[in-house]
């Protein structure tokens, strides 16, 4: 799937994101990540970077259904701010994570500072996306 242009500037080069997995037990389990669009021969994904592998990671390679909330933050103020809900399946792919980091931290933090150094490779988690939804995008 392809995301519409409104969509793909709230993105822009790293958004702050809600992820949510699935638990074992199906409950779910949210997390504040950093995402970032990316475009392959199949539609437009999701990508973010994990230097650890924490139960996010886990669950997706349980379950790889996920669902993404991206709030504008330019929208404050507004009586309804503007976002975008994405369910999806995510793949897990081992390595890439502090390159990754170091391309959002560009937009999204100071990228001498983020990712340490001697950061290990990590995991980068990859969502095709199936589904969108929500206000203004």
């Amino acid at each position: 799937m392809k995301l519409n242009q409104a969509a793909r500037e709230l993105i822009g080069n790293g958004a702050d994101a809600t992820l949510v997995t699935l638990n074992p037990d199906g409950s779910p389990q949210v997390s504040v990540v950093w995402v970032a669009l990316r475009s392959t021969p199949d539609g437009d994904e999701l990508v973010t970077a994990h230097l650890k592998e924490h139960k996010k990671v886990r669950n997706v390679r349980r379950d790889p259904r996920v669902a993404v909330t991206i709030v504008n933050p330019g929208d404050v103020g507004k009586s309804l701010r503007s976002y975008i809900s994405i369910e999806g399946t995510a793949r897990i792919e081992e390595g890439g994570a502090p390159e990754l980091l170091k391309e959002l931290s560009q937009e999204l933090l100071d990228p001498n500072v983020f990712p340490p150094k001697d950061a290990p490779p990590g995991f980068v988690t990859h969502i095709h996306i199936d589904k969108v939804g929500g206000v203004g995008v």
